[in-house]
């Protein structure tokens, strides 16, 4: 199944925030694992840089990078050239980050947008759930129950 995954779900994992953790976490493990085939468009990453340095923060950047590359081994890459900005630009949705992320997404043909503010994505064809909902279809539709194990 291929996943586009919206900034707030990574940034739910790398940055422990709660409630939202534990699934963000599982469904980046998901990816880790290949059970899922995971993809950000690549402006995603340069915003959780951003954020994950606290506003770029110079001695917080080697531990964002590091962190990063480690979701790099998972995460597939969206393109964002020519094409998705210009359709972004003529889109009809007033948040053009959001548009871009869509216009990303649409190209790399996802299943589903997994998002925890899916009113940015009201106007998406792709469907779009929660963590939490992504988990209930998966155990409702395919039978498959993903728990976190505690040691």
């Amino acid at each position: 199944m291929r996943v586009f995954v919206d900034t707030n779900i990574v940034l739910d994992c790398m940055a422990d925030r709660q409630p939202f953790a534990a699934d963000a976490r599982k469904l980046l493990i998901l990816g880790a694992i290949h059970e899922v085939e995971l993809w950000l468009c690549p402006t995603q990453l340069t915003d959780l840089f951003y954020l994950l340095t606290d506003g770029g923060k110079s001695h917080l950047a080697a531990e964002a990078k590091s962190r990063l590359a480690t979701v790099r081994k998972f995460v597939h890459v969206g393109l964002m050239g020519e094409d998705v900005i210009d359709a972004a630009l003529r889109s009809s949705w007033d948040d053009f980050e959001d548009a871009c992320l869509y216009q990303c997404a649409l190209q790399v043909k996802p299943d589903v947008i997994i998002t925890r503010n899916g009113k940015d994505f009201e106007r998406s064809r792709i469907p779009v759930l929660t963590c939490a909902e992504f988990f209930d279809y998966l155990e409702q539709e395919k039978g498959l129950v993903y728990e976190e194990m505690l040691l």
